[in-house]
């Protein structure tokens, strides 16, 4: 695993953006980042989801988000398997995208 933030994390984009999403979710407890590389990005937001679960924010170029979209919201939602379920997706800016996945 790789670093984790703490206190208020309101600032931080991955935040930011799940909040924009979800307007009623509480402010993660904690930011794990899973995994950061020229403008791409996954974060396990500890706390932000529905009863406390943990959110996957992951950050793309907007056409491998869509198809990121489309896999867990389309195809994998059908599928008898535990996995992260699809929440939301968020445009940033021309170039990029945020998919949102709740843990179960």
């Amino acid at each position: 695993m790789g670093r984790v933030l703490w206190g208020n994390l309101a600032w931080h984009p991955a935040a930011a953006a799940w909040r924009a999403v979800a307007p009623t979710a509480p402010t993660p407890d904690c930011i794990e980042i899973l995994h950061a590389d020229n403008g791409n990005a996954v974060y396990r937001l500890v706390g932000a989801g529905s009863s406390g679960a943990p959110i996957i924010a992951r950050r793309s170029g907007k056409a491998r988000a869509l198809i990121v979209r489309t896999l867990y919201e389309k195809m994998l939602s059908r599928l008898p398997l535990t996995l992260p379920r699809y929440r939301a997706f968020r445009v940033e800016g021309p170039e990029y995208a945020w998919v949102f996945l709740e843990e179960r």
